[in-house]
Order: structure tokens, then sequence, then C-alpha cells
């Protein structure tokens, strides 16, 4: 086998060896105890978090989870050491095996990970050049030190670039800096080698980092101490409202905020634009970005939370209401997965265009205008009444043929069919092969323009639309479409067909969500034909890569799905709307 690697397959390997790193770490129950969150210590300055409460946090009652349950199962394992080291170089094999027990083992503690914004690159005050965001990492080291000084060295040892590390004290604590040169100094030129900086420091149990100085010396004033910070992030007037929704125990959870960027120099060219954007889209009305992850009971659940001042004109005019009913579920529900979706199309576009408006100057606006009217003549009718023909619901189901393709149909609710027709031959006029009328429903069948993967050639493929008096319909096969109105008319699935919410797990999760959803989605993940559809995906990147790439066909009988079916059957989300925010809760199980 080459041992020189494609970029490609390093990137595929070394992003399974991540999600195989956190996967095994999770399997692990040490039984310490847990120490107060790193949250309570991050400076009110930090806009965004994700803090991970360590392996002592999956102990007990969480022992019956099936995510949990499943990584203990070392068919798992074996499958996901088989993807890391599959297609990799021979000698780079006992590379991963040393490095993977150190990397779980760094999972046994808690640790946080963040963005802050500097406190010197306010713009009131004198130091104005300082860069104005920066990124951190706490870990709590205990009982790891040797082993981030065994990392650190491996770091040092492969780095490829030219790397100076000096030592300095502060406040007590040795802070190391390692200084790397990004880029080498074009020949013939007096332009100056790139270089960035990384502070690291051990502040009594925890490990420190970041890329500024000044957010590395606020953070050890916070850490080193064995009491608590006057002022965190904790401290904040909307932090309140995420904890109440995240609640007081999850493995993992991430909080964010959006700061208000006039008070910051951000230090580009584009600030100001971004700024005024910000501004036109009104995102000072949000207060919160948080979720978080928890493995109680069976179910493993994510739920996560956009918060803020919901009044009229501002970023939460785009979510769609919540209602107990949705007009295109009996249609997409021929399948093991489906996806139902409100979006409120005038509001969403109304906030892009006067964002867009407010951060351009006079003749780049203009243009905005000039381009509407542009589309008006296309379509017959200007944008908003064309986006008006679509009353907010959206959906598609996935439904698998017998040679392991997917095939998804998608679905739009409407009103003034008519109309919609209108605007829809003015959009794919020149792909339109034919029409039909069945009843009050008009089919359109249509090819569209690819280029053949085998043999790169320019060829079409077949897609149908139909337009019903309340729905848009699109799909790969005609047949398709006829089935989805059947059940549309009779509001009921078909029998033979793999509904999903024909599983008997449906109906507990779906209970767990509020009754008035503004989106819902589900999996049958043991309907789902996996060795056709890996069969499937094979064939298509095989044609995709082609003999003349010189790569190896792509190879994934590494994938056991017999492994993780045992243990994993359905997934159920949704999503809705109230006067405080926007909210999403997930369960698999």
């Amino acid at each position: 086998m080459n041992p020189i690697r494609k970029p490609a397959a390093q990137l595929r390997w070394c992003a399974a060896a991540f999600a195989l790193t956190i996967l095994l770490g999770l399997s692990c129950f040490p039984v310490s105890a847990q120490d107060d969150p790193i949250a309570q210590r991050l400076s009110p300055n930090t806009f965004f978090y994700l803090e991970w409460h360590g392996t002592p946090a999956l102990s007990g009652s969480r022992q019956n989870n099936h995510i949990l349950q499943l990584l203990h199962d070392p068919a798992f394992t074996s499958m996901l050491t088989a993807g890391v080291t599959h297609g990799i170089a021979d000698n780079a094999h006992s590379v991963i095996a040393m490095m993977m027990p150190d990397a779980v083992s760094l999972l046994d503690n808690p640790f946080a990970w963040g963005v802050a914004l500097n406190p010197e690159a306010r713009k009131d005050s004198p130091l104005d050049k300082a860069k104005a965001v920066a990124t951190f990492l706490v870990y709590d080291a205990t009982g790891k030190t040797d082993l981030i000084q065994k990392w650190k060295a491996l770091s040092q040892a492969r780095g490829k670039a030219p790397v100076e590390v000096t030592r300095y004290d502060f406040d007590g604590v040795t802070v190391e800096v390692r200084e790397n040169q990004k880029s080498q100094t074009p020949a013939g030129t007096q332009t100056p080698a790139k270089k960035n900086f990384t502070y690291s420091a051990q502040a009594g149990k925890y490990f420190l980092m970041s890329d500024q100085k000044e957010i590395m010396e606020d953070l050890i004033g916070r850490f080193h101490s064995a009491e608590l910070p006057s002022a965190s992030i904790v401290q904040n007037p909307h932090y309140a409202e995420f904890r109440k929704f995240a609640g007081s125990d999850p493995s993992l959870e991430f909080f964010g905020r959006v700061p208000d960027m006039s008070e910051w120099n951000l230090g580009d060219k584009n600030a100001k634009t971004a700024e005024q954007f910000s501004q036109g889209t009104h995102l000072d009305r949000v207060h919160v970005i948080g979720g978080a992850l928890t493995f109680e009971g069976q179910a493993t659940r994510f739920h996560g939370a956009v918060l803020g001042d919901t009044s009229a004109g501002g970023p939460f005019d785009i979510a769609g209401a919540s209602s107990a009913k949705f007009a295109t579920l009996s249609m997409v529900d021929a399948g093991p997965s489906f996806n139902i979706t409100r979006i409120n199309l005038e509001a969403t576009y109304e906030l892009i265009r006067n964002a867009i408006m407010s951060s351009l100057p006079p003749q780049q606006s203009a243009m905005v205008g000039a381009a509407e009217a542009m589309a008006q003549g296309y379509i017959g009718m200007s944008l908003m009444d064309a986006l008006n023909l679509f009353t907010g619901e959206f959906a598609s189901g996935t439904s698998y043929s017998d040679q392991g393709e997917s095939q998804q149909i998608f679905a739009a609710t409407i009103q003034k069919p008519d109309s919609v027709l209108r605007v829809v031959r003015a959009v794919i006029g020149k792909m339109i092969v034919s029409e039909d009328t069945s009843g009050s429903t008009t089919f359109i069948d249509i090819a569209t323009p690819y280029q053949d993967p085998k043999t790169h050639m320019q060829r079409k493929k077949p897609y149908y639309v139909a337009v019903t008096p309340q729905m848009l319909l699109v799909a790969p096969r005609k047949q398709m479409l006829r089935d989805a109105i059947v059940r549309l008319d009779t509001g009921t699935a078909d029998p033979a067909q793999p509904s999903v919410m024909a599983n008997p797990d449906f109906a507990g999760l779906r209970s767990r969500l509020p009754d008035k959803l503004s989106g819902l989605s589900a999996t049958d993940i043991g309907k789902i034909p996996w060795d056709k559809m890996l069969a499937s995906v094979e064939d298509q990147m095989a044609q995709s890569a082609g003999p003349a790439s010189g790569q190896a066909p792509t190879d994934l009988s590494w994938i056991k799905p017999e492994v993780f079916l045992r243990y994993l059957h359905i997934t159920v989300g949704g999503w809705w709307k109230d006067a405080n925010g926007v909210y999403l809760d997930s369960y698999i199980q």
C-alpha cells in the first residue's frame, strides 16, 4: 500500500479517528465526583463555549442508554477501529494504536473550548490594535499532567514549521509561548513571514491554552484561585434563560450569545459591513443560542434553543407558526424517513433584503432593486407575490429503490395553483418535456442536465412535478407523485409502505415533544436497506472517481450495520416557536 496518502484520505482518517476518540471516551465510566462547571469561571466577554462534563456524568442510571450500550459493544469498537485504519499506510496503524488510548483517557475529565472577545479591542480602548476574537481551551488536568506533556512533545516533534518556545511568569504561573512561523518569506521581498502564537499554562489543576496573551492571563486569574471569580459568563442576564432550558446535569452543553459589534474594533476592512448587516437583521434581538446532550434513559436526547426578543421585524420571524397538524404528513409518510418544516418566506426575504440594502452603498443597493425588477419581468409578478404563493410548509420523504438508491419526494403547500403553474413554467421552461392533467392536478415532466460521472458526457435526468390545488410536489419518478396524491386525498399512509410512524417507538418519542410544532422529522433506522445502500454508494463513488483518477475503489466493507442495529431503532425530533424563542428537541433510541 502506498505510504503517501492524498489530502482527502488524510482528512477522512483524521475525522474518523476523532470520532472514534469521542465515542470510545463516552464508554468509560470513572467513579470520581464531578466538580463545579468550568463555565462558572469563564469571562463575561465569552460569547461562545462548549463544555464537556467528563465521563463521570455518564454513570448511574445512564447505563441502560442505547447509545452507551452500543459503545460498550466490542464489535462496535472493532468496526470503528477498522474504519480509522482503513486505507492508510500500514506504518500508521501503530501510531494510531499508541495515540488512541491516550486520547480516550483525556476525555475522563471536564474541558471547555470557547471564543472570547479581547477587552483591549473595544473601540474606546487605547489599545485598538488588539485582535478582537480569541479562542481558548480549559482542561481539568487532574491526573493527566504527564499525558498533556507527552502530547505537547509529540506535537512539537511532528510539526513541520519551526517553533520557538519561550516562557515568562505571570502571577506566579509559568506561561509557555510557542511562536510558529506559518509561512516562508517570499524570495526577493521584505515581507515578513506570518507567525502565530500559542500560550499555555498549568494553573492549579487546570491546563489553559489560548491564542492571545490577554485572554491567557485573564484565564490564569480566573482558574488559579480556589475562589470563584466575582464576574463570569454565568452573570450574563440571559444565562439563566439558557440554564433553565439546558437543565442542571447535561453531559455536553454549549452556550452562545450575539455580541454588540458596534462596541468592538474587529480590525477587518469588512467589519463595518458586517456591523451594518447585523443591525439590519436585528441580531441583537437574539439573546441566547444554546443546547445540551444527555444520555438519560434508553433514548439519547439533544435539545437546543434560540431565545430572545421575538417581536415582529426580527430574525425570529423566519420560523413558521406552530400547530398540532401538518398538511404534508400523510404525503411524506411512505418510507423510513421524513422531514417537515415551516418557514415564513415573506419575512425571510424582507429580513435579508433589508439587511443587504442597509449594508451596501447607494449605487450597489440600487442594483438590488434592478435585479428585483428583472425577476418580476421574468416570472410575471413581483418576488414578494411569488413567495406569497407558498404558504410556508415544506416537506421531504425518503425511500429506497430495489438497488438501494435513495429517492426523495419534496412537497410545499401552496395557494392559487394557476399562478404557481405560471411561475414554475417561467423558471424551468427550457427543461419541460411535456404536461398532462388528471382531475385537478397538473403533471409536468422535465429533464434536468447533468454530467455522467462515468463518461463525463452531458446527459439529462428525468424529474416530475405535480401541482395540486394545495400542494407542489417534485419526485424522481412519476408514480411516486401519483401515490403521494392518493395518500394526500385519503389522509392515510399506504399499509404496504414501511411507514416510520408504524414503528412502535414513534408514538412514545413523539409524546415527549409539544403537541404544537413548527417542524417534525423521524427516521426508522431498521427500515433502511443498509447493505444495498452501502453497495450503491460504493458504486456511485467508483463511477465518480473513475480509472483515470488513480484512486483505489472505495471499500465500505468495514461498516457493519448489524452492529448498530442491535441498539439503535429510531430517531424523532421536532422544533417549535413561542413568545420567548425557537426550540429544538430530538431523540435517538
